[in-house]
C-alpha cells in the first residue's frame, strides 16, 4: 500500500492522516478553503484544527468533526445528529425516545442510561424558545423550528 491508503474490506482506501503539526495545518488549511465546510470554518484553519482534535478526543473522524461541531459563541460544541451518534454508539445507552406535541409546539427527549433506574427526561419548546429570544431569531428557527426545539430537547 502506498502513504496515505488504509485497508477497507480488503479494498485500498486513501486516508488523511497528518504525522505532525506541520502536516495538520497544512491539511486545515485546504479544508479552510473549502466549500464544503461550515462557515465556522471557511477561512479559518485553526478552527479547523481544534474541531478535528476535539473530533477525535470523542471518537468523530476528522469531517464528522466538522459537520457535528458548530462555534457558538467562541466556543465549539457538539451539536444535532453528531451528539446523537455518539450517545448511542457509546453502549451506554439502554433506551432513547423524542416525541413532538403540536399542539404544544414541545419536543422531549427521554433517554435511560443502562445502569440507572430512571431515564432522564428534557422538554423544549415554543415558550421556551420566546423566553429565550430565539423564536424570531433570523436563520434556522423560523426555517426549520421543530427541528430546532427537538435538537434543544436533545
Amino acid at each position: 500500500m502506498s502513504n496515505g491508503e488504509m485497508m477497507v474490506s480488503d479494498q485500498a482506501v486513501w486516508a488523511m492522516q497528518p504525522k505532525n503539526l506541520d502536516e495538520a495545518m497544512k491539511y486545515a488549511e485546504i479544508i479552510a478553503k473549502s466549500d464544503l465546510v461550515p462557515n465556522d470554518y471557511k477561512g479559518k484553519p485553526g478552527n479547523v484544527l481544534i474541531a478535528i482534535q476535539m473530533g477525535q478526543e470523542v471518537g468523530l473522524k476528522p469531517l464528522q468533526a466538522l459537520q457535528g461541531i458548530a462555534v457558538i459563541n467562541g466556543r465549539p460544541a457538539i451539536w444535532g445528529d453528531a451528539v446523537l451518534a455518539l450517545v448511542r454508539g457509546s453502549g451506554l445507552v439502554e433506551d432513547f425516545r423524542e416525541d413532538f406535541d403540536p399542539q404544544t409546539f414541545t419536543a422531549t427527549c427521554s433517554v435511560k442510561r443502562r445502569g440507572q433506574p430512571t431515564p432522564i427526561i428534557r422538554t423544549f419548546g415554543k415558550v421556551e424558545a420566546e423566553r429565550a429570544n430565539l423564536w424570531k431569531k433570523a436563520g434556522t428557527w423560523t426555517n426549520y423550528p421543530q427541528r430546532m426545539v427537538q435538537l434543544r430537547a436533545r
